[in-house]
């Protein structure tokens, strides 16, 4: 995983800038594979909903989003979890993956 992402438009030396969001892969023999969760854009260019300039992106689903099924399947209680995704409760709980989206 990375927390950051790339520019989608070039900078002035012609490489791309930090900007939000990023890419998330899973391995494994729990691991439903085969899927992409979460919601891709639609439309890339500046005009895009979820650009917000040079073509730096507003990510639609967020780190917690998906570190909170990795983490209750790796065994996190409840208790845990206010540590773990401490940013939970700015989300509505419809926000989540469920882990039994991610694994078997």
């Amino acid at each position: 995983t990375s927390e950051f992402a790339r520019t989608l438009n070039p900078n002035s030396n012609g490489g791309s800038d930090h900007a939000w969001g990023g890419n998330y892969m899973m391995f494994g023999g729990s691991v439903r594979g085969r899927q992409i969760v979460g919601t891709y854009p639609d439309v890339l260019t500046d005009d895009g909903d979820n650009v917000i300039f040079r073509g730096r992106m507003v990510p639609t689903t967020s780190w917690d989003a998906v570190f909170f099924p990795l983490a209750e399947w790796a065994g996190a209680t409840a208790d845990d979890f206010k540590y773990i995704c401490p940013n939970q409760d700015r989300f509505p709980e419809s926000h989540f993956i469920d882990v039994g989206d991610l694994f078997e």
